[in-house]
């Protein structure tokens, strides 16, 4: 099998959906009171190419299946005829946000930021929850901007969100499955996109993948997945995996 394709990415979602009963999109997940003994959360962060995320959007829903797609507010991502389409679709649009990265650490302008690129998304689609996005190149973590208690409890009060699911989410028991860095382990090429987890989760390839799913290896898992790093003929396939190993041996390098 070869992964990261759109072949491959059906087979997991096929695996996911016989394998889980309850697949829940994030807003759904953090409105429970009571938490399914087991679950299955999809979650897409859109750094880049959203059309591929429409793609990928299409896909779950032709299988009759919800996630939720993170979307930056940069020129290259934030499109909202894109938004609007996968909402339509039955997917959770959230908002995946790095304004102290580009405030250069400055919390008073990246909170001025934060809500101006809120208020812009909300023209487009009900936003309930958000996600840092990592920059590994930058020398901010934008989850640092809700460390502070007071700072934090404006998540509900002023911005009207449910939560920041890094730090909203207990994933003590819970499987942090990533693609980050063109790899299915947790500590290879990630340098922020980690969670604190007592789950082992990385595994050595795709088919090692499939088989942990199909196995049922974990009862809650969360799959992150990046849908520009995922494609659909050989051409798109072999430039993105040029462009996800230039980018792995710079943060090696880092």
């Amino acid at each position: 099998m070869k992964d990261f394709t759109f072949d491959a990415y059906r087979l997991y979602l096929k695996t996911i959906q016989s394998t889980y009963k309850h697949i829940l999109r994030f807003d759904e997940y953090l409105r429970l009171g009571r938490k399914p003994v087991s679950f299955a959360m999809i979650r897409h962060d859109i750094d880049r190419r959203p059309l591929k995320a429409l793609r990928m959007a299409r896909v779950e829903n032709e299988m009759g299946i919800r996630s939720t797609y993170y979307f930056r507010v940069k020129p290259h991502v934030f499109k909202p005829s894109i938004i609007k389409a996968i909402k339509r679709l039955g997917h959770e649009i959230g908002y995946h946000y790095e304004t102290l990265s580009d405030a250069m650490g400055d919390h008073a302008s990246a909170l001025k930021r934060f809500r101006q690129n809120l208020e812009m998304l909300r023209l487009y689609s009900r936003i309930d929850t958000i996600c840092m996005h990592g920059r590994p190149f930058s020398p901010h973590n934008n989850l640092d901007l809700w460390r502070n208690p007071e700072t934090r409890s404006r998540l509900t009060t002023n911005y009207r969100i449910l939560g920041e699911i890094y730090l909203d989410i207990d994933y003590h028991d819970i499987a942090y499955i990533t693609d980050t860095g063109r790899n299915w382990d947790q500590k290879r090429s990630n340098k922020r996109d980690v969670v604190d987890t007592n789950v082992l989760a990385s595994l050595k390839n795709g088919m090692g993948l499939f088989h942990a799913l199909k196995n049922k290896r974990w009862q809650k898992i969360i799959f992150q997945i990046h849908p520009e790093r995922w494609s659909e003929n050989e051409s798109e396939y072999f430039i993105q995996f040029l462009n996800d190993t230039c980018v792995n041996l710079v943060k090696k390098v880092l």
